[in-house]
Order: C-alpha cells, then sequence, then structure tokens
C-alpha cells in the first residue's frame, strides 16, 4: 500500500508545526490580537521575512534542486510588488480625491476625476497622465491577476528562449542577471510609467480600512504571509519529490544523461523556472503592502544575489534549509543595520554596523562555502545522523 505524500515526507509535517507554533506565538504577543508585547514594527518585519522565506524557497528550488542558478528571480518578486501597488496607490489616491471634491456644487464628471487621480499620483515625475500599464489599476482582481501572469509570461518568454538554446552554466545566470538589470533600469526612467526613482509609496494604507489601526493590518498581513509560506513550502515540497523530483534532480547532477534517457530537459526547467517566478511574485505582493514602498531599487541585481547566499547560506537543496537561511539573514540585517547591534569602539577606530553588516555577510557567505558547503541546513542533518 503506497503512503502519503506526508508520511512519505514527515519534514513537512513538522515544518507546518513550527509555523504554526510561530504564527499562534506571534498573534498571542501582538499589539492587535495579543498582550502587546511584540511592536507592530516588529510584526511587520516577520511578516516580511516570512515572505522573503517564501521566495528562498522558490530560489532553492530553482537552483539547489535544478541547478539554474538564476540572478533575476528577485525581479519577479518586485513585479509581483509593483502589480498589487499600483491598485494600493490607486484605489487610495481615487478615494483622496473624491473626498476633496465632495463638496463642489457641481459635480465633478469621470474625466475630471481621472485627471485629478493621475496629477496626484504622477504630479511627481512632471505628469497627470496614465500610462497604458495602469489601465487595470483600479481593479483589485485584474491587479492580482497581473501578479500571477506578469511573472510568469516573462518567465515563460525568457525561459523558452534560454533552454531552447541550450544556455546553461554562468552563462545563464549571465543572461538572468542581465534581464533584471535591464528591468532595472528602465524602470529608473519617468517615462516607465512607474514614477521612475520615486516608486510606488504609501501600499500600507489599505483602501477600505482607512479607519483600521496598523496593528490589525499587519497582524493580517502576517497571518497571509504564514499562510502562504506554508502552501509554498508543501506545494514545493510535493514538486521535489517522486518521479519530477528525481528528474530535477538529475537535470542538476548530470543534464546529458537524463536527456539520453529521453526525458524532455528543456520542459522540465522551464516549467520550474516559470512555477518559482509565478511564487516569487506572489510573495512580492504580500511583502510590499508591509514594507509600505516599493522602488526600482529592490529589483536591482543585488537583490538577487543576495537571496543566492540565502540560500547558500541556509544550505540549497533542503527547502527547510533555504528557510533557515532566508530568516536568519532576514532578521539579522535588521538588527544590525536598525541600530540594534551596539558599535564597537576600538580606540583608533569605531566600528559600525550600519557601514559593516554587508562585510560581515559575505565574510559568512564564504566561510559558509568553505566549511560547511551544506549550509546550516547540513548542520542539522548532522546532528541527527551523529552516533550517540
Amino acid at each position: 500500500m503506497r503512503k502519503s505524500f506526508i508520511a512519505e515526507n514527515p519534514s513537512v509535517l513538522w515544518f507546518l508545526a513550527a509555523l504554526s507554533l510561530f504564527t499562534l506565538t506571534v498573534v498571542l504577543l501582538s499589539e492587535a490580537t495579543g498582550t502587546a508585547m511584540i511592536s507592530t514594527s516588529f510584526v511587520k518585519t516577520l511578516g516580511k521575512t516570512l515572505c522573503l522565506c517564501l521566495i528562498a524557497i522558490a530560489m532553492d528550488v530553482v537552483w539547489g534542486y535544478c541547478g539554474i542558478l538564476s540572478l533575476g528571480h528577485f525581479a519577479f518578486f518586485g513585479i509581483g510588488g509593483y502589480a498589487i501597488g499600483m491598485w494600493l496607490m490607486y484605489a487610495r489616491t481615487e478615494t483622496i480625491v473624491l473626498e476633496s471634491l465632495q463638496n463642489q456644487v457641481i459635480p465633478p464628471t469621470p474625466q475630471e476625476v481621472s485627471d485629478a487621480i493621475g496629477n496626484q499620483i504622477f504630479g511627481v515625475v512632471g505628469s497627470s497622465e496614465f500610462p497604458l500599464i495602469w489601465a487595470f489599476a483600479d481593479s483589485l482582481f485584474l491587479q492580482l491577476l497581473m501578479v500571477v501572469l506578469i511573472p510568469g509570461l516573462l518567465a515563460l518568454v525568457f525561459g523558452w528562449l534560454a533552454f531552447r538554446s541550450r544556455v546553461t552554466g554562468v552563462y545563464l545566470s549571465i543572461l538572468t542577471q542581465a534581464m533584471t538589470l535591464a528591468l532595472s533600469l528602465y524602470l529608473f526612467q519617468n517615462d516607465s510609467g512607474l514614477r521612475g526613482n520615486n516608486g510606488l509609496s504609501g501600499l500600507q494604507n489599505i483602501p477600505g480600512f482607512e479607519e483600521t489601526s496598523q496593528a490589525t493590518i499587519s497582524i493580517v498581513f502576517f497571518l497571509a504571509s504564514s499562510v502562504a509560506l506554508g502552501a509554498g513550502y508543501v506545494f514545493f515540497a510535493w514538486i521535489v519529490t517522486g518521479k519530477m523530483g528525481s528528474v530535477i534532480k538529475g537535470i542538476r547532477d548530470n543534464e546529458a544523461r537524463v536527456r539520453f534517457l529521453g526525458y524532455h530537459v528543456e520542459s522540465y526547467k522551464l516549467f520550474v523556472f516559470t512555477v518559482t517566478a509565478v511564487i516569487s511574485g506572489i510573495a512580492g505582493a504580500l511583502y510590499y503592502p508591509q514594507a509600505g514602498i516599493i522602488n526600482p531599487g529592490e529589483i536591482a541585481p543585488i537583490a538577487s544575489i543576495y537571496l543566492a547566499v540565502w540560500v547558500a547560506i541556509g544550505g540549497r537543496g533542503r527547502l527547510y534549509g533555504a528557510v533557515i537561511g532566508a530568516a536568519f539573514v532576514s532578521l539579522l540585517s535588521s538588527w544590525f543595520t536598525g541600530g540594534g547591534a551596539p558599535d564597537i569602539d576600538l580606540g583608533v577606530y569605531r566600528i559600525q554596523w550600519t557601514d559593516w553588516w554587508l562585510v560581515l555577510l559575505g565574510v559568512s557567505f564564504v566561510a559558509v562555502t568553505l566549511f560547511f558547503p551544506k549550509g546550516i541546513g547540513g548542520l542539522f542533518d548532522y546532528l541527527v545522523r551523529k552516533p550517540s
């Protein structure tokens, strides 16, 4: 009799149990629903960390399991953020404009309302007209579809062109990095339609919930992020196990042999690349309303490099390793760059962690690569298998 998916993968159940316990603890200690021992800002930090864990899992599947070192997955993350951010900014601005015009003797026409909204949003870049890409910004449903469709279509087209040409290894990494760089440079332009370097701001103000406190909104997004991470973990665990998982890992280890066995390697790679891009977009759509702002700097190639570093530190080829790496580095980064870590006075020089954090991260990456190639997740394997 064949075992169930959970029975064959007990680590999934352990992960879901740990995630549920962590989520319940935060809810009970939050300002909105608990004892207020955890501040609203820290709840947002934890919610954003869960979103980063989700994209780290996606990166681990495409790199750790399939062997495709993509340096462009944070671009998909940012696209998801822009897609939901457009609706958030449009709807919030529309509410403000309608409130300001409601006392006029002559009711404003729809065109006057549209012009006023456009002036509010794009006045910072010297424009008042809505670009074509904002055509569906007034519809939450359509913008949610864009969160999935745009990253998916971009990954599908890019992956099809790259994989059918059998671009592999470092060349594929360079291509994904070039795609990300081109996208970020385009978005920096004022005529990109997304406010250039200013980006989209005020995303933490959810339309229709103006009277709801940020403490409540933050815990709702935290819960949504937790559910998304749990669902994403189960989904990817299903992908990397069984026959499909064996083929994907075979492609990573020896692509030529898998192709010789009759498998259409390009189709498997394209599937993994596209699915992980879609999940990355969903993670971004949950992340940026908690961050409150998104700009082209979020899509810069360095962000995707950081993502690869998180997965490497956590231990690639292990879904829980990606979660550990992303959570560990994200929370440490918030601590060091947020002023939590005390500066060290050496007399002749004062170490300020806001300046030295990236150096510490780089050193940690080198140390893990040299001494713990399986990452933090590998240490758990060692402890479990270590003879008593």
